[in-house]
């Protein structure tokens, strides 16, 4: 840019919005408050005349000697483009210049395109007819610049903040990207928490756009501090702003969090909802619980309203994932009765309301970040569902979804499946494509609201906020209720025409378009639009990315201190001041040989290991009874029909009108349309062809009598670990997000998540004394195990694997991938023998910029420093439990649990708190929760036998299935062969492990200490 003081300017701004205050968020180009004061202080004017001055200098770099004023501004975005994006973009000010054009347009409330245009001529001091000529016949060059900011900031994995920039009026066109940055200000955005708590929505639960619309309408005519500005009130009564005001709302509550009553109106409250998982090994069950997912904390809990069901004190009880607790202990509650009758608690300590109403059908969606369902409001489109209904429904509900589901889900009962309660049943795989607004009021929750159009992306290994894996993009889905639509996806490249490259009719109201058939690169930004003729009704964007473009390396990266106290216990962050660390297989520091104690036992041999079993979760019961029906005789649930109030039409009050519908027996709430307009919409249906998709191929087929979750057609498990060396770091739920989309066994992300972390893939927190934490993928190595051949550990990418494969096999080595079924692959290399391997790698760099380490003899390195189990059990949190639901006691001798009453004497226990917890209690009565690895090998001390054993002669290390040693531990004997284990019926088999650390490995964890009995 040749003119300075633009330079400045765009500096300025780029330095407010663009260096990291708002990751995550929505970033609006919207100058007040803060935003106003700081880059007014920067630039040397006054705030007052900021937006003027701005203004001004964004005219300085518009070219009127020229057909098209913008075409300097479209020559810095090429060569922006070309050299890489590194900086912020060059045109930040001329995009708030479009967006204080559109703010000034609420002056005189005369909200319209040509009054959008007169505000830019102010703005800019275009005062030319000539020239505001141009401005108007090429405003449609300004999209080209909204656009590359959204894709500039999908490409930087929304580090600097999520695009808002759209189109939320159709038929403005270009103006519309303006308005989307404007108008609604801090002061209505902060409004909006008063609509999200009227309406009781759950943070984290999807709501569409529709709905939110419906909602909004009906919420303005609030007061108070919980109701609407009055400016929001102004720009409702526009018709042609309502999406702009729609779209704000959308956005803050995609970060809303529920928090202590609004302006101190009252106390906290919370929702319990249901939550249901399914598992197929080692038996078919569906695992039901009651949680409070946002708000509360554990504590005792006092029934409020009518009279307890149960004499049992209930609480609310952590659960194993952050800010999730349940209600417990289910031994003590009865399952018929409370899906039969609503129930309302208040917190012992908190004061915190926790309501739960019973519902003939409860609406369960996959959760986001784990294997299991949880409950929403209101199905969304082309979303997999779980329904669990009571059987006096299921036929209509049969008929309500043969209206606008996928045929083929299925229904089962509990002599289908354990764990479903009697006069209940469960449908698997319900996906909703279109809505159906004739629906009766009973179905409001299997209804979603219509659009004009909609659309959604599904499938595929979805990373992050809409980014996606190249190796498996989503299936793009969409629905319209305009006949003739189309399905376009489209590429977005930096100052070039877009590119559609794949398009397809609609049949029926339906559409779909895959990537499958194409060939698209990592990096690609793209979008998804749905289209009547010119006009776009509906859209989406969405990237795809690899290992080979990973997001740029943050400061959470975990390592092992090698000189620390805590090794193998606490990783160690990079805010850390630790001199040797151990990150993956990557020493930092001098890595001292310190010597291997070699115990002189004899007899190590596999054939004195008793063979284990899985580790699997409990099996909670619930209480049951066989009345329940009777004394409920008149709850909805049982009769089989609500009795709707609805709320009165008054005066003034448009036809077309949703309003409130509350049940007078069981509460439910429902947002209702007026019959108007399902009278409207059922016509429409019936001149609109009505097309059922077929089940999509990929997703796993769930017969009445094929329910096992085992048989999912899942993402392949190298690209997860592509996806995680994208990432580079993130919390134990995204871990669980990815590794879902390889199998949903709840099981399969703990076993993924060990494989990982043994081979140096990962580093995780908290491993060793309880389940998972944030994690990181460590820089990459070559490591050398004790055949002399190497594997890659740490960052992977296809580039990297490539590249190290020719640097060696120019030697002559020969690379002997290890590939085994739902583990990730090993890339192995044999024949290194005496190579200069550092020399070989010299010129190899993975993505960002990091050579590849060549790591000899790690494991005689690790063993030693491992600290011993007694001194684990020492480090460990105490908790007391005397009874609690499942509780089982570890028989050392036979390498299975029994289940026991109470927790008597000393041993490894395993606990049923709403999640599987696992203790160990020694001699003295102290207990602590660790790991079931530490607590079983602890017990089996404590009783003198050997769960583990290694033969000096073969290099084998042998474990009982289920007591695999854990961590740090599993990585030494890992690292030390070069593979992961073996399965050998009941035992765990590691091949080639060096002697003296497999002597000291045991060592640590059968060496006597005072603590242990």
């Amino acid at each position: 840019m040749e003119d300075q003081e633009y330079d400045s300017v765009n500096s300025a701004l780029n330095e407010y919005f663009f260096r990291g205050r708002f990751e995550m968020l929505p970033v609006y180009l919207d100058l007040e408050g803060d935003a106003e004061e700081q880059v007014a202080e920067a630039l040397g004017v006054d705030a007052d005349e900021l937006c003027d001055f701005i203004g001004l200098t964004a005219t300085r770099s518009l070219r009127f000697d020229k057909r098209d004023p913008y075409i300097d501004q479209a020559k810095w975005l090429l060569e922006w483009s070309l050299e890489g994006r590194r900086d912020p973009p060059p045109f930040t000010a001329l995009l708030c210049a479009l967006s204080i054009a559109a703010e000034r347009m609420g002056t005189d409330e005369n909200f319209s395109p040509n009054n959008y245009s007169e505000r830019l001529f102010e703005l800019l001091g275009v005062k030319d007819v000539t020239s505001q000529q141009k401005l108007r016949q090429y405003a449609k060059s300004t999209r080209q610049f909204w656009r590359a900011l959204n894709m500039w900031l999908a490409e930087n994995d929304f580090q600097l903040g999520r695009p808002t920039a759209r189109a939320v009026i159709g038929h403005w066109k270009y103006a519309s990207f303006g308005l989307s940055q404007a108008l609604v200000r801090d002061a209505d955005r902060k409004r909006l928490s008063g609509l999200f708590e009227k309406y009781d929505l759950v943070p984290g639960e999807p709501v569409p756009e529709a709905e939110m619309a419906l909602l909004v309408h009906d919420w303005m005519s609030s007061h108070g501090a919980t109701g609407p500005t009055p400016w929001l009130r102004k720009l409702w009564q526009s018709s042609d702003l309502r999406p702009r005001v729609v779209s704000a709302a959308l956005d803050a509550f995609e970060t809303w969090e529920r928090t202590a009553g609004v302006a101190g109106t009252g106390p906290r409250k919370a929702r319990l909802q249901w939550q249901v998982g399914f598992t197929g090994f080692p038996r078919k069950r569906a695992r039901l619980s009651l949680a409070a997912f946002r708000g509360g904390e554990a504590e005792a809990l006092e029934e409020t309203g009518a009279g307890t069901e149960t004499g049992d004190q209930l609480f609310l009880e952590d659960g194993l994932e952050q800010g999730t607790r349940f209600l417990g202990p289910v031994g003590s509650i009865n399952l018929d009765m409370l899906l039969l009758k609503s129930r309302s608690f208040t917190g012992v300590s908190s004061g915190v309301n926790y309501g739960y109403i019973a519902k003939p059908i409860v609406t369960l969606a996959r959760a986001p970040d784990g294997p299991v369902f949880r409950e929403v409001s209101r199905v969304s489109l082309f979303e997999e569902h779980a329904i669990l209904c009571h059987e006096a429904w299921l036929d209509k509900v049969e008929g309500h979804l043969s209206k606008c589901a996928r045929p083929g889900h299925s229904v089962l009962r509990t002599t289908d499946m354990a764990g479903i309660p009697e006069g209940w049943c469960i449908l698997r795989g319900v996906e909703v494509v279109r809505a159906v607004d004739n629906a009766h009021d009973n179905f409001h929750a299997l209804s979603p609201i219509a659009s004009a159009a909609a659309l959604a992306c599904v499938d595929g290994l979805k990373l992050g906020h809409g980014t996606w894996h190249v190796a498996a993009p989503p299936l793009v889905e969409a629905t319209s209720e305009k006949p003739g639509t189309t399905i376009e996806i489209i590429r977005e490249q930096f100052g070039k025409k877009d590119e559609v490259i794949a398009k397809e009719n609609a049949v029926g109201d339906f559409m779909e378009a895959s990537l499958d058939a194409f060939c698209v690169e990592a990096g690609t930004n793209l979008r998804a639009v749905v289209k009547h003729k010119s006009t776009e009704l509906a859209e989406t964007s969405f990237s795809l990315r690899s290992a080979d473009i990973p997001r740029p390396l943050g400061a959470k990266s975990l390592s092992h201190g090698l000189l620390d106290t805590r090794f193998a216990l606490d990783p160690l962050t990079a805010h850390d001041h630790e001199p040797a660390r151990l990150e993956g297989c990557v020493p930092n520091g001098k890595l001292d040989d310190t010597s291997c104690h070699v115990a002189q036992r004899e007899g190590y041999t596999p054939g004195e290991v008793p063979e284990g079993t899985l580790e699997e979760a409990i099996e909670l019961e619930w209480c049951n009874s066989s009345d329940a029906a009777i004394v409920a005789s008149e709850s909805c649930v049982i009769r089989g029909y609500h009795y709707w109030v609805y709320e009165a039409f008054e005066k003034g009050d448009d036809r077309y009108d949703a309003k409130m519908a509350e049940c007078k027996d069981c509460r439910v709430k429902a947002l209702s349309r007026t019959r108007e307009v399902a009278k409207g919409n059922a016509k429409k249906m019936a001149q609109h062809q009505v097309f059922t998709p077929a089940r999509r191929s990929t997703k796993r087929e769930v017969g009445t009598g094929q329910v096992s979750e085992t048989d999912h057609a899942g993402v392949p498990v190298d690209t997860v670990l592509d996806g995680l060396c994208y990432l580079g770091h993130g919390s134990w739920p995204a871990f669980q997000r990815l590794a879902t989309a390889v199998s949903p066994e709840p099981w399969f992300a703990h076993s993924l998540a060990s494989d990982l972390f043994a081979l140096g893939h990962i580093e995780m927190r908290g491993r060793l004394l309880a389940n998972g934490g944030d994690w990181s993928v460590p820089p990459p190595a070559l490591v050398i195990g004790m055949d002399g051949h190497g594997y890659l550990s740490g960052f992977q990418s296809g580039s990297l694997v490539d590249a190290v494969n020719s640097a060696l096999s120019s030697r002559g080595t020969v690379h002997a991938p290890c590939e085994v079924s739902n583990q990730v692959t090993v890339h192995r290399w044999t024949g290194l023998g005496e190579m200069d391997l550092e020399a070989l790698l010299e010129t190899v760099e993975d993505a960002h910029g990091r050579k590849v380490t060549v790591t000899r003899n790690l494991a005689s390195s690790i063993a030693p420093r491992l600290p011993s189990f007694a001194g684990v059990f020492g480090q460990a949190a105490p908790i007391h439990v005397e009874q609690a639901d499942g509780l089982a006691m570890y028989d050392t001798r036979k390498a299975r649990w029994r289940r026991v009453e109470r927790m008597d004497g000393p041993g490894a226990y395993r606990v049923g708190l709403h999640g599987t917890r696992y203790v160990f209690r020694d001699r003295h009565g102290t207990t602590r929760q660790v790991g079931h690895q530490v607590a079983k090998t602890l017990a089996a001390q404590a009783d003198g036998h050997w769960l583990h054993g290694y033969d000096m002669s073969t290099g084998r290390f042998t474990a009982a299935l289920g007591v695999e040693p854990p961590w740090l531990f599993e990585r030494a004997l890992v690292v030390s062969g070069g593979t992961l284990p073996r399965r050998d019926g009941g035992r765990v088999i590691y091949e080639r492990v060096e002697p003296r650390v497999g002597a000291t490995i045991l060592s640590k964890m059968y060496g006597k200490d005072e603590i242990i009995g």
